[in-house]
């Protein structure tokens, strides 16, 4: 170790000299710098928030997926909006509305895809139902043919209740007609009337009640291709924010609008960023103030604490020039690069700080003091740097190109943070603070708590042996949360609607795909795969081609004879107002009537009476736009039902060929490879049954992709780059240890508090429940390197200037550890309040892991270092 009197530190006490003759100047270029740095950062430090980019690639399972998207552009990065309505045709009227006007952007959405929707499927939807349906189809058409009938040409809410009274009197014993089978349309009726009553809307569906579907709700899907701009933060923002707009346009205000959400993977991320921001908002305010407390308790002087905070923006504005320079974007995770050059820069700053101080109140006067400050810390500064930048720079060579590029940034800002250290801070020191402003120094010595701490060795060993062995035998059992969807705002819209999805299989985005050859490949494939357990359904292009068609096309000219050639001409007549009152009333009449009227009759009779009361209760001019909005809805959207089912009659049978153009480059790229898209059984956002789906499917077919396998492997590959990046860095941090420190015993000293720390951390993970994850992974490089330099710093002032009494902990030293320690730990602490699951592990982990390497630092490392003397 050099003394300080050494080659180091007497080379850095003379560069600090230098710069004391200078001070003004340099000082000067350091705001030029800072001003440049922020220019330059603003203006080309761009941020790219597509997290597929951010691992290498070369890797084959990143080839698979970009083979894909290229493939298949209209299925990449699509926003889904999903429509939930209280009858299929609310629903299917508001999807085809809202895509409609979709469409007339095509500068925000590159593609709309509404299932179903389009003239092909409304003349052929029939062929895509089975023959058993198409039978009960035919039988229920039959039934209810009759009472298109007697509508003819009274489509308004008046003709439907004269036709409701006419079949409640035949139903009388006397008239021959059983009104059981419209028990479903009178219940239809009555909801109608009641929701009028209450001053609300709900338009019977017709729809269900012509197909038999469930009334009770209905969903569709759209998805999207926006135009997305990855220069912005919110590269969806325009796309996300003019949707919402025509969401609120196209629902209005009425009480029976559909519920309507929107999700993916792009407004997933555009939700994350928001809920980061609003934490991040709230947890910068109190980590700004928690830090000020933290930094002016162990400095004790508000000045000291302004000259620190300004050293310490100014070489985190040069380092985002440098990001702007070297790499030209931010990743999700280069961003960190803030946080992590924050947490090691107040550590460099604290130990020039609090020995400076030391060397003031023990009687030097400023300049000398900065001086010898430099002469003294120096040296560990300089090997602090190296040994954190080397471990930084051991991430360059992995596969996951945002950490590669996290380590280029920090590894470099590391030696920015020493040149601020050793240049900015001791010009801005002589330059503003005096004996009386820099405050008292306030060690531990004669502290009765820093003797306890350290006054018996062997007992804090064995204590750390058992914690140890406790915390270690966990580490096989040590996760990775590999679903992204984990770390976000549980309670937003996307993040609930997705659950939503993936909880009946019904998430297209979670689904997996794959590219066959040819069709004969992709039978193949659906074959097998349809026999998995894990698949619940196999979808090809050949499955959008129905079997059986000719039978089909029989049953369907058999409704079309039953039900005539009238539908397509159906047309909505309003009724007059004092006309539907007046049925009303016969119809109440009717039901009162009735000898035993069934439940349906006597709840509709109840819905006409309560009406009715209301409406001679309110003035004419009042009661008439009820009964005008009444009428609409009790007709609703019938015409337009019997004309669609007019043009699906027509239907005939069709080949792949026939297909729309539309549907056919979601299936076949330019090549002729076809797709296949396999559907999971098992709600896939539970990460054991995500794994099962994908081994399953890559049994079958090993290059299979989507979100699934993206997500598996993107976290595999950063398990793997984290791993490496940590072995390459603890090899280079122990290399460098012993080439600069030159004592295996120093070298120990360092490392063992380190490895402690890191075993123990992620042995309590498992313990605490806190997976690691794509958010807290980035706090270990933060973690070792502090570890790093506490221990290069304690071992340093130990050997360089051994405390007389034999105390580790009767110096600046230990204090400038903790009051970093404290700092990280309030800078980021908080996070673990946030709302943001990712953001909240992260502050968990950093808060566990920073009391650790500080228990480590302050309790083990002095403990070794006094069993060594005591040798």
């Amino acid at each position: 170790m050099t003394r300080p009197g050494g080659r180091i530190g007497n080379a850095l006490a003379a560069w600090v000299r230098l710069v004391l003759g200078f001070r003004k100047t340099t000082i000067l270029i350091w705001i030029a710098l800072a001003g440049l740095g922020i220019h330059e950062a603003v203006s080309d430090l761009g941020i790219s928030t597509d997290t597929a980019d951010m691992i290498s690639p070369q890797l084959p399972w990143r080839q698979d997926f970009i083979a894909y998207r290229e493939s298949f552009p209209s299925r990449d990065r699509n926003l889904m909006v999903v429509i939930d309505a209280a009858s299929a045709s609310r629903a299917d009227a508001f999807a085809a509305d809202l895509a409609d006007a979709l469409r007339a952007e095509p500068d925000l959405y590159l593609s709309v895809f509404l299932p179903g929707d389009g003239e092909f499927f409304e003349r052929n939807g029939l062929l895509y139902l089975t023959v058993p349906e198409l039978e009960s189809l035919s039988d229920r058409l039959a039934e209810a043919q009759p009472l298109f009938g007697l509508l003819q040409n009274r489509f308004n809410g008046g003709g439907l209740i004269e036709v409701v009274t006419d079949i409640v009197a035949a139903s009388q014993p006397s008239g021959g007609r059983d009104s059981g089978e419209f028990e479903v349309l009178f219940a239809q009726i009555a909801r109608s009337l009641e929701a009028a009553s209450a001053g609300e809307r709900y338009r019977i569906g017709w729809q269900a009640l012509i197909s038999g579907e469930d009334a009770a709700a209905a969903r569709r899907l759209i998805l999207l291709r926006p135009s997305l701009d990855f220069s912005r933060i919110q590269a969806a923002g325009p796309a996300i924010d003019r949707l919402r707009v025509l969401i609120g346009e196209l629902r209005g205000p009425e009480s029976e609008a559909p519920t309507v959400r929107v999700t993916g993977t792009l407004a997933m991320e555009h939700e994350e960023l928001l809920s980061v921001s609003r934490s991040a908002g709230v947890a910068g305010l109190m980590a700004l103030v928690l830090v000020a407390l933290v930094l002016y308790w162990a400095l004790r002087s508000t000045r000291l604490l302004a000259i620190s905070l300004m050293t310490l923006l100014s070489g985190l504005a040069v380092t985002a020039s440098f990001a702007a320079l070297a790499v030209g974007h931010l990743n999700l995770i280069s961003v960190a690069f803030a946080v992590l050059y924050i947490g090691l820069g107040v550590d460099f700053l604290l130990h020039f700080c609090l020995r400076f101080k030391e060397l003031a109140a023990a009687g030097s006067d400023i300049e000398r003091a900065v001086v010898e400050t430099a002469r003294g810390v120096g040296a560990s500064l300089v090997i602090c740097t190296m040994t954190t930048a080397a471990a930084f720079y051991a991430f360059i060579p992995t596969p996951f190109d945002g950490v590669s590029e996290l380590g280029l940034i920090s590894g470099s800002g590391m030696f920015v943070s020493l040149l601020a250290s050793l240049s900015l801070l001791p010009a801005l020191i002589a330059t503003f603070l005096t004996p009386a402003s820099s405050g008292a120094a306030h060690n531990w010595k004669d502290n009765r708590l820093a003797a306890a701490l350290t006054g018996h060795p062997k007992t804090s060993l064995i204590v750390a042996c058992l914690v140890a062995a406790l915390t270690l035998g966990a580490l096989p059992r040590v996760s990775f949360d590999n679903n992204p969807i984990h770390l976000r705002d549980p309670d937003s819209e996307s993040v609930l609607a997705i659950e939503d999805l993936a909880s009946d299989s019904e998430a297209p985005l979670l689904n997996m795909v794959a590219l066959a050859a040819d069709r004969s490949a992709a039978a193949g494939w659906a074959s097998e795969l349809t026999q998995l357990p894990q698949v619940r359904e196999v979808m090809s292009f050949d499955s959008l081609v129905p079997a059986g068609q000719t039978e089909k096309t029989l049953l369907i000219e058999d409704i079309g004879l039953v039900m005539g050639t009238g539908l397509a001409h159906a047309a909505r007549a309003p009724a007059d107002p004092e006309t539907l009152r007046r049925g009303l009333g016969t119809l109440a009449a009717a039901l009162a009537a009735a000898a035993v009227p069934t439940g349906t009759e006597q709840a509709l009779q109840d819905a006409v009476e309560g009406l009715l009361d209301i409406v001679d209760a309110a003035p004419a001019a009042a009661a008439a736009p009820l009964l005008e909005t009444l009428d609409e809805d009790l007709i609703g959207d019938l015409p337009e039902q019997l004309r669609r089912l007019a043009a699906s009659l027509e239907a005939q049978p069709f080949e792949r060929g026939d297909l729309p153009a539309e549907l056919t480059e979601r299936w076949i790229d330019s090549t002729g490879r076809e797709l296949i898209e396999i559907v999971p059984s098992e709600n896939i956002n539970d990460n054991a049954a995500a794994e099962r789906f994908v081994a399953a499917v890559h049994g079958i077919v090993p290059a299979a992709t989507g979100l699934p396998v993206v997500f598996r492997e993107a976290s595999a590959t950063a398990v793997r780059s984290f791993r490496l990046a940590l072995g390459y860095a603890l090899v280079m941090v122990t290399v460098l240890l012993a080439v600069l420190l030159r004592r295996g015993r120093d070298v120990t000293l360092v490392l063992v508090p380190i490895l402690f720390a890191a075993g123990t951390t992620a042995g309590l993970t498992v313990w605490l429940g806190i997976p690691f994850n794509f958010a807290n992974i980035i706090a270990l490089p933060l973690l070792v390197g502090v570890g790093v330099d506490n221990g290069i710093h304690m071992v340093h002032r130990m050997r360089t200037e051994p405390p007389a009494d034999g105390e580790p902990l009767a110096t600046s030293t230990p204090r400038a550890v903790l009051a970093s320690g404290l700092t990280t730990i309030a800078s980021f602490g908080n996070l673990a309040f946030s709302s943001h699951l990712g953001m909240a592990s992260m502050g968990k982990l950093l808060t566990l892991g920073m009391a650790v390497t500080l228990a480590a630092t302050l309790l083990l490392l002095p403990a070794l270092y006094k069993l060594q003397a005591n040798r």
